[in-house]
């Protein structure tokens, strides 16, 4: 047999819907599915939500990290001179102090 849905095979399937049959009754089947629809229509919107709070909680991290990258960026920026503002000249080293007598 073929798997179809969580790892049960037909054969399993069919032994379940044969026992919600005999524990649910003909009448009680179609209620029994709005139930489980409506069910997991619930958990799947809880998950949805879920998934979209963490989501924004993401964002407003990311938006958090890019201020401060921008900020010390800027910071930097200010502070440290840019090759272009060094003297071309290297400065001339000094030799040893003349030695006392």
């Amino acid at each position: 047999m073929f798997p179809l849905l969580f790892d049960i095979s037909g054969g399993e399937f069919i032994m379940v819907m044969l026992f919600a049959l005999l524990f649910f009754g003909s009448k009680g089947i179609p209620d029994l599915a709005r139930t489980m629809g409506r069910t997991m229509r619930q958990v799947r919107d809880a998950s949805n939500e879920v998934q979209r709070e963490i989501q924004r909680g993401a964002s407003d991290i990311q938006r958090t990290v890019a201020e401060q990258r921008r900020t010390f960026q800027q910071t930097v920026e200010g502070e440290v001179p840019r090759k272009t503002d060094l003297p071309k000249d290297p400065p001339k080293e000094e030799g040893p102090p003349p030695p006392e007598s």
